[in-house]
């Protein structure tokens, strides 16, 4: 069995080392979200209004406090998501010296892999499945109501839609775990297909943040998609 390639710390040894670790991941937290704020300014959720929403609709804040509050979550998100690799490697340095060297090796192969896969769902999302989700919806008051939302209900849906392609594009990565565990082959899942898509079906009507069938669909959609990706290139994941 491969021995742990570390020493014996102390504890405060290990709570000073999670401490800067911590620090180094907040303050690039804090300077990328910084640089967005400064980059952007106010013109941030104009931005986001313009990509997803027809010009003509309006968004409204309700109470003196929410664009000012919603501004602050957008830059922070951004800042968040762009500090990712950073404290994902701050998180696997503090880790490693209690890893044995096939677990390093595994998480060097999963994490930069599973980061891409994110960042690709959300790029998808952001371009293409929440803007047609987004105008899609609104048209369907045309003629019935004059579309008015809410600021904060409005990038709650964007967040909601980025994160969760976002997450759905994980599949390709838990289908190659599944495969290279020899927990399932490639023509068992197959087999399953149907069972898989009634299951994806059900989630999407579960966690749609609209009563409409449009946006559960976009999403069954994009993981059936998604999952028949998957048992192509599963097999190169890993």
């Amino acid at each position: 069995m491969a021995e742990l390639q570390d020493r014996e710390m102390p504890l405060e040894e290990h709570l000073a080392e999670l401490r800067q670790r911590l620090l180094i991941s907040l303050a690039a937290v804090g300077v990328l979200s910084l640089a967005i704020a400064l980059l952007f300014g106010r013109r941030i959720i104009s931005l986001l209004i313009s990509h997803f929403l027809p010009a003509e609709v309006k968004v409204i804040a309700l109470n003196p406090v929410e664009y000012a509050y919603t501004w602050f979550l957008v830059v922070l998100f951004f800042g968040i998501y762009l500090a990712l690799p950073v404290i994902i490697y701050e998180a696997f340095r503090f880790a490693e010296p209690g890893l044995y060297p096939n677990e390093r090796r595994f998480i060097i192969k999963v994490v930069p892999t599973s980061f891409i896969l994110f960042t690709l769902g959300v790029l998808f999302s952001f371009f293409l499945l929440t803007p047609l989700s987004a105008k899609f919806l609104v048209s369907y008051a045309e003629g019935s109501a004059e579309p008015m939302l809410s600021l904060h209900r409005f990038v709650s849906f964007i967040a909601f839609m980025l994160i969760s392609a976002g997450i759905i594009f994980q599949i390709p990565l838990v289908v190659a775990f599944l495969v290279k565990s020899e927990l399932a082959s490639i023509e068992q899942l197959r087999r399953w297909r149907k069972y898989v898509y009634i299951a994806f079906l059900a989630l999407s009507v579960t966690l749609a943040p609209d009563p409409t069938p449009v946006t559960p669909f976009a999403i069954a959609a994009t993981l059936i998609f998604i999952f028949e990706l998957s048992l192509i290139f599963s097999r190169y994941l890993l």
